[in-house]
């Protein structure tokens, strides 16, 4: 696994949900659950109302700084649209997760680990 791989899954073992309950992906990542020497500032998380969430980062440079390779439109558009997309749905798979959790509900847990990964990883690779 990849150094990004493993700091998201330290960053993601364990995941405090608003019901106070832990969920450790470890089980899903086998042993990509060891700390990365560096964790990426898209990795972090908030508690804000209660619950963990991942939130998108601030770029540590302005959406014009990679002009004129890249224009500051599409990197704006990339970074509010599509790079949110992906922690806006990470996140809610993660609540959906723990929901089925606590209601024993392997199937839908199972059937949740596609988004959590898919979802999870457009936010790492970003």
């Amino acid at each position: 696994l990849t150094a990004s791989l493993a700091a998201f899954t330290y960053t993601l073992i364990p995941l405090i949900m608003a019901s106070g309950r832990v969920i450790n992906l470890a089980r899903f990542l086998g042993k990509a659950a060891e700390p990365a020497a560096a964790h990426s500032q898209a990795l972090h998380y908030s508690t804000v109302g209660g619950a963990a969430a991942y939130k998108l980062p601030d770029l540590p440079y302005d959406y014009s700084a990679l002009e004129p390779v890249i224009s500051g439109e599409i990197m704006e558009l990339h970074h509010k649209k599509h790079h949110a997309t992906y922690v806006t749905n990470l996140n809610k798979a993660l609540e959906e997760y723990a929901d089925a959790e606590s209601n024993k509900d392997l199937q839908k847990m199972i059937s949740l680990q596609s988004a959590i990964n898919f979802n999870g990883g457009g936010h790492i690779n970003h």
